[in-house]
């Protein structure tokens, strides 16, 4: 990959956007050509076949090229917003308003957003760009990009 130090970021977020969907694509031995099958829209699990230790290595790549650091935690978080997990998912269930929120912060994920949703299968919605989303939101947090 050609963007692997976090002090020459790319300066603009379609650009850091690139560089998320090329990480994706090497985490996943896949083609990285922009004609390949990693676009910002693919669905990780559904349409690249990520399975959980997938996922740490399409961090690891992330963190990596833009000197940041993801947790867990921190894309629960994300998803729950304000709400604490009761509210967001009492009983495991996502809740309406929990809902809602992941349809504010994820419209990528579409019609997978329904009643029903376990908060276990979140990392089921992610997307190339809710990586990407994720991404630019700890760069512009920690340096300040716009």
């Amino acid at each position: 990959m050609s963007q692997d130090a976090p002090g020459n970021l790319p300066a603009t977020s379609a650009a850091r956007a690139e560089v998320v969907r090329v990480c994706v694509a090497e985490a996943l031995n896949l083609d990285t050509g922009s004609d390949g099958p990693v676009a910002l829209t693919s669905n990780l699990m559904d349409d690249l076949g990520a399975d959980s230790l997938a996922f740490l290595d399409i961090v690891f790549r992330i963190e990596q090229a833009f000197g940041i650091e993801i947790t867990r935690g921190e894309m629960e978080r994300a998803a729950r917003g304000t709400m604490s997990e009761d509210e967001f998912a009492p009983g495991g269930v996502v809740s309406e308003t929990g809902l809602a929120r992941l349809r504010e912060l994820m419209p990528e994920g579409g019609a997978k957003i329904a009643t029903g949703l376990r908060a276990t299968q979140i990392l089921t919605l992610f997307t190339v760009e809710t990586f990407a989303k994720i991404a630019e939101g700890k760069l512009q947090a920690s340096q300040g990009l716009a």
